[in-house]
């Protein structure tokens, strides 16, 4: 109820901590497939003492936009672009809509019946940028490691293909599409080549560092023409901190409107929104040139060293399986024996926060800071006992 005089400051925060006692905590372990986790301390502090800050108004606030440029610069280093052309976003799923618009407004003269082309893992914000701006979606076959296949994209061109898009660090398993040969693809036939890294962009560069694999997915893959990211994931950012940044200054063009009210060059806006809070901009600022890539290089081996011994865990459940071999800190496991959807219910009901894949159908465990390895033991102690004593149908 809306109050006609309202009440105390004290009553409502009272109110606020009786309601939100139903949340899970990061502090507590217990969200197991987040994509988030605690925030910096510093970037926390930083979103704290900027909250009034507006990046809609650059104009009126100067130093946010300097700060805006600086931390597309240092992703766009992070993604192998020098000179990177991009804007700050909500998050992963503005970023793809964006991406899809741009692939949109630059073959307007060539066709009215524009289709994207993506692999059948791709993130479901994908779907709902083609239903926002009328594409048609056109999904394409994954193959055993649920990889997109390049000769099923390529069959599936058509003069009314716009663009193509593809995941480094796919929503459900972690996994990375072939690029470089979806790059070539997309190079010969002359299409823009989005590349979701929402997840996988602050992990993939130092997996590499780390010797743990080397999955070439950014700018330094010929044919790829937009990469987004999202600091507030492994970037360790505050909610909400997305961007996008393209090879060419053309797409990002094809996707600026003008603000008539706004002057000089804050008029000129590429993201869907207006108003947008520069505290989330500012913090991921703050918390990159803090940590450098020595200290994210540091995040990702530790998450990737609970991700080993989340994977011990399974081999000694004989009920349990992993569905691949994790590429990065994503785990999907799948029961020999009883469904996962039971099997989740259950570890709900033990206060456990879980998720579950459709592709395939799998448990999903998403190996953050905030999950250590006593989280898991607890996790997986709760799970031996779950998938041993539920009935197999």
């Amino acid at each position: 109820m809306f109050d006609e005089h309202g009440v105390s400051a004290e009553e409502v925060l009272a109110a606020l901590d009786r309601t939100l006692r139903a949340d899970a905590t990061y502090r507590s372990g217990h969200p197991t497939a987040s994509m988030s986790t605690i925030p910096h301390a510093l970037g926390a502090e930083v979103f704290v003492r900027t909250l009034e800050k507006n990046a809609g108004r650059l104009h009126t606030f100067q130093g946010s936009a300097k700060i805006e440029q600086e931390l597309l610069e240092m992703i766009g280093d992070l993604l192998g672009l020098r000179r990177p052309h991009g804007t700050t976003t909500s998050g992963g799923t503005e970023s793809n809509i964006l991406a899809m618009l741009a692939a949109r407004e630059l073959a307007k003269k060539r066709t009215d019946r524009p289709e994207v082309i993506a692999p059948r893992t791709a993130h479901s914000s994908v779907k709902k940028a083609a239903w926002l701006l009328g594409v048609r979606l056109v999904a394409t076959r994954v193959d055993r490691s649920y990889r997109a296949v390049p000769r099923a994209i390529e069959r599936a061109i058509t003069p009314d293909t716009v663009g193509i898009f593809v995941t480094a660090g796919t929503t459900y398993l972690g996994q990375v599409d072939p690029i470089e040969q979806i790059g070539e693809i997309a190079s010969e036939y002359g299409l823009p080549l989005h590349v979701d890294a929402a997840f996988g962009g602050f992990v993939i560069p130092f997996l590499r560092d780390l010797g743990l694999g080397d999955y070439p997915f950014d700018f330094s893959v010929k044919g790829v023409t937009s990469v987004s990211t999202d600091p507030h994931k492994m970037g360790l950012a505050p909610i909400p901190s997305g961007c996008i940044l393209f090879r060419s200054s053309k797409y990002l063009k094809a996707i600026t409107t003008r603000v008539p009210y706004l002057p000089g060059a804050s008029s000129r806006q590429a993201s869907m929104l207006g108003t947008r809070p520069a505290a989330s901009i500012i913090a991921a600022w703050a918390i990159m040139r803090h940590l450098g890539r020595e200290g994210y290089r540091k995040v990702v081996a530790q998450c990737m060293e609970t991700t080993q011994h989340a994977v011990e865990r399974v081999h000694l459940n004989p009920m349990l399986e992993a569905v691949i071999p994790p590429v990065m800190n994503i785990v999907a496991i799948t029961s020999r024996e009883v469904p996962v959807d039971r099997i989740v219910e259950a570890m709900e009901g033990r206060g456990w926060r879980m998720a579950t894949s459709p592709l395939p159908s799998s448990i999903r465990l998403v190996i953050m800071p905030h999950v250590t390895r006593g989280t898991l033991n607890a996790l997986f102690n709760d799970l031996d006992v779950v998938s041993t004593t539920i009935p197999a149908d």
